[in-house]
Formats: structure tokens, C-alpha cells, sequence
């Protein structure tokens, strides 16, 4: 069970500041979230016409939808912006972190390993 350890170890450790950047996100300047949203969604303009795009639990959602997904879109950033860059793998292999342990845990459980 390394593997879950390390999940769970950098999952641990990630948890705090994720959910301080995620408050600050959600609850602070929309400006973040809409220079977030110029660089990795696909249609800013058709998102920004929903007026509850920038309620504080849609932000919160879609920066979580942007973390999962940030592997696979990080090729859509317009900036060179180093700091974004280490800040979105951060939070990516937070939550890639929990979900890999969530699924361990269960492949676990289901072949016995570990017992509840």
C-alpha cells in the first residue's frame, strides 16, 4: 500500500492550503477566476453569459472541474506565467491525490486487503 500512502500523505498535506486557495477563490476578487477562465476554458464569452457564472459555488465548481481537467487542457494557457503553472499542478495533483486514494482504498476493500 505505498502508493496509497503516498496519495494520502500529499492529499493530507494539500488539503489545508487547497481549501484556503479555494475560499479565496471563490469568495474574493471575481478577477481571478476570470483570468482562470481565459485561460483554460474553451468559450469564455458563451460561460460569462450565464448570469450565475460568478456565484461563489459555480466558481468554486468550475475551478474544481479545472484542476481535474488541467492535465489534459493545460495546453489552451495563453500565458507564460510560471507561477499559474505551479499553482494549477498543485491543486491538480491534489485532487488527482484524493481521487487516487479513493479508488485504492476501494480496490483494497474489494480484494480484502484491508478490512473496515
Amino acid at each position: 500500500m505505498i502508493p496509497a500512502a503516498i496519495f494520502g500523505g500529499y492529499a493530507i498535506i494539500w488539503s489545508i492550503p487547497g481549501v484556503i486557495f479555494g475560499a479565496v477563490l471563490s469568495l474574493g476578487d471575481p478577477q481571478r477566476i476570470v483570468w482562470i477562465d481565459k485561460q483554460l476554458s474553451k468559450n469564455v464569452d458563451k460561460l460569462h453569459s450565464n448570469y450565475q457564472c460568478m456565484m461563489s459555488y459555480n466558481i468554486m465548481s468550475r475551478f474544481v472541474d479545472y484542476c481535474i481537467a488541467y492535465p489534459f487542457i493545460r495546453h489552451r494557457i495563453t500565458s507564460d506565467s510560471l507561477k499559474f503553472k505551479i499553482f494549477m499542478w498543485f491543486n491538480s495533483l491534489g485532487f488527482w491525490c484524493w481521487i487516487g486514494l479513493i479508488v485504492l482504498g476501494l480496490f483494497a476493500k474489494t480484494l480484502g486487503i484491508i478490512d473496515f
